[in-house]
């Protein structure tokens, strides 16, 4: 060790470095107290770390890593952006919550159908098989869904199911898979995205 106190050889190190204080004294206690040897084995330290946690090559990790200033944290956010999580499989959103729909072939001239799925409490789900006229758009008609509900050529058939194998075989009784399924927001439709439920 050199005649600098361990204390503030890691102050130093932690000066250039966003390192934790135990990867700080672990390295200079590896390099006898030499602070540019000790620079590197944390610098080596967090390319792997950050490697590991991304899947990356080292030389590939300590670019990404240089680029954001040695700081992990920093790194793996930015690796995140260029790496956005895949949204969740269908059934996996309906798990979490998310109701969930897919447009079927039409019953008829100027109609629209829908399979609208509505997760509930402990692990029930609704499926709403709604048939409207192609007119009653969420962007024409909004807030005012009611004439929808209202219209003769309305048909809204609600079925209650528990736990998501008992919903695969309902959807599957409608001829839908769950690749089928995905954000209501994929539709135009006013009778899927206004709350309903008191017209029912």
């Amino acid at each position: 060790m050199t005649g600098v106190p361990m204390k503030y050889a890691i102050a130093a190190l932690r000066q250039r470095l966003p390192a934790s204080i135990a990867v700080c004294r672990q390295a200079l206690e590896a390099a006898g107290g030499d602070l540019s040897q000790a620079h590197a084995l944390v610098v080596d330290q967090l390319v792997a770390d950050y490697g590991h946690r991304t899947g990356l090559g080292v030389a590939e990790a300590a670019i990404e890593l240089q680029a954001a200033g040695h700081d992990v944290e920093r790194a793996m956010m930015l690796w995140r952006r260029r790496h956005p999580s895949p949204p969740p499989r269908p059934f996996a959103a309906l798990e979490k919550g998310w109701a969930l729909a897919a447009e079927l072939a039409s019953v008829g001239a100027g109609l629209r159908c829908f399979a609208h799925v509505i997760p509930g409490e402990q692990d029930t789900y609704e499926l709403r098989m709604i048939t409207h006229a192609a007119r009653f758009t969420e962007t024409a008609y909004g807030f005012d869904y009611d004439y929808a509900i209202q219209d003769a050529q309305t048909r809204v058939e609600r079925r209650l199911v528990t736990g998501i194998p008992a919903l695969t075989l309902l959807l599957q009784e409608y001829a839908i898979d769950e690749a089928m399924l995905c954000s209501i927001d994929a539709f135009d439709s006013c009778l899927l995205h206004g709350p309903i439920e008191a017209y029912l």
